[in-house]
C-alpha cells in the first residue's frame, strides 16, 4: 500500500507541477509580447529554470524514495498469493470458501468471460482463469494494437524535447568556439533551453490521467486573452501599447491601421489567431452529428467514434438489463423501467452534447474578427492552404465546416467592415455593444444552424446548405472589396522579402554545416545586404535556423516538426490544419522569434497524445512485453520463472501487468545521473539568466543616470556581471581615456566580432588620433560591418580631414598626406556606391543612403589640404 501511495502523490505532483509551470509560460507569454525580445524574458527566465530545478530535484527525491519502498516490498510473496487465487480458479470453485476476495474475483471473471458455462469445464475454466487474470491485473479486454499503438505515440513525442535538446547542444558548441555574437548565442541558448523544459512539461502532463484537461485548459486560455485583449483594446479601450500598427501606405494596409494585439505585430499575431480558428473550426467539425432517417444520431464519416462506441455499449447494456430483468422476473415491470432509465440516459448524453457543440462554437467568432483585422495576408492564405490540405484528406468534413463557420465568418466580416471605416477607432460603450451582439448574434445563430441541419433533409437540408454557403460568399466578397488592391496589386514586402533571402542564401554558404551562431542575421546584416534595406529579421524561420546552426540545426528543426506531424496525424487528426499554419507561415515570416508560436507548436502533438492515451487501455498480459519470455531455472521446479533476475511463481508472473513488470526491473544509476544532470543545467540557466537580468538593469540605470561618475560606475558593475553585452562596453568606453577605451572595445570585440557598433566606435577612436594608417584601417572594417550607412561614411570623411589638419599643424606632412588621400578615396567609394543605388531606384533605399551635402564640402577642404601639402613639399 505504501508503493500505491507514493505512485499516487507522484502522479498527483508530476500532474500539479507540469500544469503550474504551463500556466506560468502561457501567463508571461502573453505579458511579455509573445517572447520576442530576449532582454524582457531575463526575469521570467531566471524563474523559469529555478522552478525547473526545484521539480526535478522534487522528482528525484519521489523517484528515490519510491525506490526504496520497491526494495521493501515483498513482491514475491504478494503475487504469490494472486497465484493461488487463480489456481484456485483453474481448478475449479472450491468448496466451502465463502470468503471474499475469492469469490469476488470468480464472480467478476465469470462476468467479464461472458460464460454460463461451469467452471469446471475445461473451456470454462480457460475462458474464467483468464477473465480473472484480467480482473486481478486490471488490464481489460482491448486488444494488444491500440496499446502498441499509444506506446509508439509516446515514444515518438519525446522527439520533441529531444530535438530542442540537440539544437541547445549547437549553441552551446557555438559558445565555445567563438561565435559571431557571444551574446546573441547564450539568449538563443537560453530560449532553446526553456522550450525543451516546456515540450518536456507537456509531454510529462499528456502521459498523467488528468494531463488533456490540463493541456486544453492552457491551450483555450492562451487563445482567449490573446483574442479578447486584442478586441477590447479596439472596441473596449482596453489600454495595451501598440495593439493597432498604424500606417498610410495602402501597400501595408487597405484600412491604415492593423490589429497587432498583445503581440505588437499583426502578422504573427494573425498566424496565432490562424491556428486557434482552424483548431476550433475542425473540432467542431469532428464533432458535427447528422441525424437519420430513424432517429437514431451518427457521426459524419471520419470524425471520432467514442462517444458513438460508447453509446452502443451502453445501448447493449440497456438491452442486456431488459432481457434479463425479463427472464428473472417474469414481468413487464423492469423491462418498462430500464427502457425509461436508457430513455433519460438518452436525453442526458443529447443535452451534454448540445453543450460541447456550443463550448466549440463560442470562440469562433473572436478569432475569425481577430485574424481579419490583423489583414495578414500571410495568416490568410496559410490558414486557407492548411483548411485546403485538410479538406483533400478528409474530404466528408466540408459540409460540417460550411455549416459550423457560416455564421461566425459573416458577423466577422460585418464587424471588420465596420471598424475599417474608422481605422479601427471605435469609442468604447457602442464598440463594446457591437462587439457583444456579434457574438452572441454569431454563436446563437451557429448553433441554430447546427441543430437545424443535423435534423433536416432532403429539400430542407439542401436549402439551410445553401444559406451558410451564401453566409460564406456574403464574408469572403465583404472582405476582398476592402482588400482586393493588397491582393491583385504589387506587393513591395514580397520584393523586399525576395531580397532578404537572396543575401541570407549567400550569408549561409559561408558557413552551411554548423552555421555561426545565435542572431547571425541580426549581427550580420548591415555587412551582408545588397541594398540598403532595413530589416533586423530575415523574415523566414527556417533561414534563420540555417544561418544560426547550418544544416545540422535545420534537419534538428525538420526532424522536430515531422515527429509532431506524425503525432498529431496518428492521434488526433483535427489539430493537423492549425499545425499545418504554424509551419507554413514561418517560412514567410520571423514567428520562430516569437516563443509564444514554440509554445503552441509543442502544445499541440501534446494535446494529440493526451486524447490517444485517453482512449487507450491496458492489454492483455499476454499481449505485452513478448520480447521478455520467463526463463526457466534449471533446478527449479516448473511452477517458478525467472524474470530480469528474479525467482518468481508463474502464475504470479502471468498476473503482473506491463507496469508492474516495469517497476519490478533494477533500478539504474543512469536514471539517478541523467535527473541530476538536469537539475544542475537548471540552476545553471537560472544563474546566467539572472547574470543577464542584472546587466541589463544596470544599462538601464546608467543611461538614466546625469552623473558621469554614477554612469561609469554601473556600467562597470554592468560590464562584470554580463561582458558579453556590446552595447554596454560601447556606451563605457565613451567615459574612459584613449587607451582605455580602445582596450575595452577591442576586449569587448573578441565576444562579438560582427558587431557593426563595436567597429565604427573603434574607428572614430583611432580617427580621434595620430596614426592615419590604423584609422584607414578601422573605417575600412567598420563600413564593411555596415556598408549602406552615409553618416558613417560622411562622418568618417570628416575624421580623416581633422586628423590630416591636426598632422599639418603639428608639422607632421607625411601624415598629413597620407589622411588628406584616405579621405578622397573614401569619398571616390562613397560617391561610387551612391550612384550605384541611385541608378536601381529608391524602391529599397529604406535607409536614404544618398550623398549628403556636406561631403561636398569636405571634399574641398581635403582637395585644398592636399593641394597644400603638394605646394610646401
Amino acid at each position: 500500500m505504501q508503493i500505491n501511495r507514493f505512485r499516487q502523490y507522484g502522479g498527483m505532483a508530476v500532474t500539479l507541477g507540469c500544469g503550474l509551470a504551463l500556466i506560468a509560460a502561457g501567463a508571461a507569454a502573453c505579458m511579455l509580447r509573445g517572447f520576442f525580445f530576449v532582454g524582457e524574458m531575463y526575469l521570467f527566465l531566471t524563474g523559469w529554470y529555478a522552478l525547473c530545478g526545484v521539480l526535478t530535484l522534487g522528482g528525484l527525491v519521489l523517484y528515490a524514495a519510491s525506490s526504496w519502498e520497491m526494495r521493501k516490498l515483498k513482491l514475491k510473496g504478494k503475487l504469490a498469493g494472486k497465484g493461488e487465487t487463480v489456481r484456485a480458479l483453474a481448478g475449479g470453485i472450491v468448496k466451502g470458501d465463502t470468503g471474499g476476495p475469492v469469490k469476488r474475483e470468480i464472480a467478476e471473471a465469470e462476468r467479464l468471460a461472458g460464460s454460463e458455462r461451469l467452471v469446471t469445464d475445461r473451456a470454462g475454466r480457460a475462458a474464467t482463469t483468464r477473465a480473472a487474470v484480467e480482473a486481478v491485473s486490471g488490464s481489460g479486454r482491448v486488444l494488444g494494437s491500440s496499446v502498441s499503438r499509444v506506446r509508439r505515440l509516446k515514444a515518438i513525442v519525446w522527439l520533441l524535447p529531444g530535438c530542442c535538446m540537440v539544437i541547445c547542444i549547437l549553441y552551446a558548441v557555438h559558445a565555445l568556439r567563438g561565435p559571431l555574437s557571444s551574446q546573441g548565442t547564450w539568449n538563443e541558448l537560453l530560449r532553446w533551453g526553456f522550450y525543451a523544459s516546456f515540450a518536456l512539461f507537456a509531454v510529462l502532463a499528456a502521459g498523467t490521467r488528468r494531463g488533456g484537461a490540463l493541456l486544453a485548459a492552457v491551450w483555450h486560455l492562451l487563445g482567449l486573452v490573446i483574442s479578447l485583449s486584442a478586441l477590447l483594446a479596439v472596441c473596449g479601450g482596453l489600454p495595451i501599447p501598440y495593439a493597432v500598427a498604424y500606417s498610410q501606405s495602402p501597400e501595408v494596409s487597405a484600412t491604415g491601421a492593423r490589429l497587432a494585439g498583445l503581440l505588437q505585430y499583426p502578422n504573427a499575431f494573425g498566424a496565432v489567431m490562424a491556428v486557434y480558428l482552424l483548431e476550433r473550426l475542425f473540432a467542431a467539425a469532428y464533432g458535427f452529428r447528422l441525424t437519420g432517417p430513424s432517429g437514431t444520431v451518427r457521426r459524419e464519416e471520419g470524425t471520432e467514434g467514442e462517444d458513438g462506441a460508447s453509446r452502443g455499449a451502453v445501448s447493449r447494456v440497456e438491452q442486456e438489463n431488459i432481457g434479463s430483468g425479463g427472464a428473472k422476473g417474469g414481468t413487464v415491470r423492469g423491462a418498462g423501467e430500464s427502457a425509461i432509465a436508457g430513455r433519460a440516459d438518452r436525453a442526458r448524453r443529447r443535452s451534454a452534447e448540445l453543450m460541447r457543440t456550443a463550448a466549440r462554437l463560442l470562440p469562433l467568432f473572436p478569432y475569425a474578427a481577430a485574424l481579419l483585422l490583423s489583414e495578414s495576408r500571410g495568416a490568410w492564405l496559410a490558414a486557407a492552404a492548411a483548411g485546403a490540405a485538410a479538406l483533400l484528406w478528409k474530404r466528408q468534413l466540408f459540409v460540417p465546416l460550411l455549416i459550423t463557420g457560416a455564421a461566425p465568418a459573416a458577423a466577422a466580416a460585418l464587424l471588420y467592415r465596420q471598424l475599417a471605416r474608422s481605422g479601427l477607432a471605435a469609442e468604447p460603450m457602442p464598440g463594446l455593444l457591437l462587439l457583444a451582439g456579434l457574438w452572441a448574434g454569431a454563436w446563437l445563430a451557429g448553433l441554430w444552424l447546427h441543430r437545424r441541419v443535423s435534423r433536416a433533409a432532403g429539400k430542407h437540408r439542401a436549402a439551410l446548405l445553401a444559406l451558410a454557403a451564401g453566409a460564406w460568399t456574403a464574408a469572403g466578397s465583404a472582405v476582398l472589396l476592402l482588400v482586393r488592391a493588397r491582393i491583385t496589386g504589387s506587393s513591395p514586402t514580397a520584393d523586399a522579402r525576395a531580397l532578404f533571402y537572396r543575401d541570407a542564401w549567400k550569408l549561409a554558404a559561408e558557413a552551411p554545416w554548423l552555421g555561426r551562431g545565435g542572431e547571425t542575421w541580426r549581427h550580420s546584416y548591415l555587412a551582408a545586404q545588397s541594398r540598403p534595406y532595413v530589416g533586423s529579421q530575415v523574415h523566414s524561420g527556417y533561414l534563420d535556423i540555417l544561418l544560426n546552426l547550418g544544416i545540422a540545426g535545420l534537419a534538428a528543426v525538420l526532424l522536430l516538426l515531422l515527429a509532431a506531424g506524425w503525432l498529431v496525424v496518428k492521434a488526433s487528426p483535427r489539430l493537423l490544419p492549425p499545425l499545418l499554419v504554424l509551419i507554413l507561415h514561418s517560412a514567410v515570416d520571423f514567428d520562430w522569434s516569437y516563443g509564444l508560436l514554440w509554445l503552441l507548436l509543442f502544445l499541440l502533438p501534446a494535446r494529440a497524445l493526451a486524447e490517444a492515451t485517453a482512449t487507450g487501455k491496458p492489454v492483455h498480459p499476454a499481449d505485452t512485453f513478448a520480447a521478455e519470455r520467463p526463463v526457466m531455472e534449471p533446478g527449479v521446479p516448473d511452477a517458478s520463472v525467472s524474470f530480469q533476475g528474479r525467482s518468481l511463481n508463474r502464475n504470479a508472473y502471468n498476473l503482473c501487468t506491463p507496469l508492474a513488470r516495469q517497476r519490478m526491473l533494477p533500478q539504474r544509476s543512469w536514471t539517478y545521473a541523467g535527473m541530476t544532470v538536469l537539475c544542475g543545467l537548471a540552476f545553471m540557466f537560472s544563474s546566467f539568466s539572472y547574470q543577464a537580468l542584472r546587466g541589463e538593469a544596470l544599462y538601464k540605470q546608467a543611461v538614466r543616470a546625469h552623473d558621469p561618475a554614477s554612469q561609469l560606475a554601473l556600467l562597470q558593475q554592468s560590464l562584470k556581471w554580463n561582458p558579453r553585452e556590446p552595447m554596454t562596453a560601447v556606451t563605457l568606453s565613451r567615459l574612459l581615456g584613449q587607451e582605455q577605451g580602445i582596450d575595452l572595445l577591442l576586449h569587448s570585440l573578441q565576444f562579438s566580432p560582427g558587431d557593426a557598433a563595436l567597429h565604427w566606435e573603434l574607428a572614430a577612436r583611432y580617427l580621434q588620433g595620430s596614426d592615419p594608417g590604423e584609422a584607414l584601417y578601422w573605417v575600412r572594417r567598420s563600413l564593411q560591418a555596415d556598408k549602406f550607412n552615409a553618416a558613417k561614411r560622411l562622418a568618417a570623411l570628416k575624421g580623416m580631414l581633422n586628423l590630416g589638419e591636426r598632422s599639418f599643424a603639428e608639422g607632421d606632412r607625411h601624415r598629413a598626406a597620407d589622411s588628406a588621400t584616405a579621405g578622397l578615396e573614401l569619398l571616390r567609394q562613397y560617391r561610387l556606391l551612391a550612384s550605384q543605388e541611385y541608378s536601381r531606384g529608391q524602391q529599397h533605399n529604406d535607409r536614404s543612403f544618398v550623398i549628403y551635402p556636406q561631403a561636398e564640402a569636405v571634399s574641398l577642404r581635403l582637395r585644398s589640404l592636399q593641394h597644400s601639402l603638394e605646394m610646401k613639399l
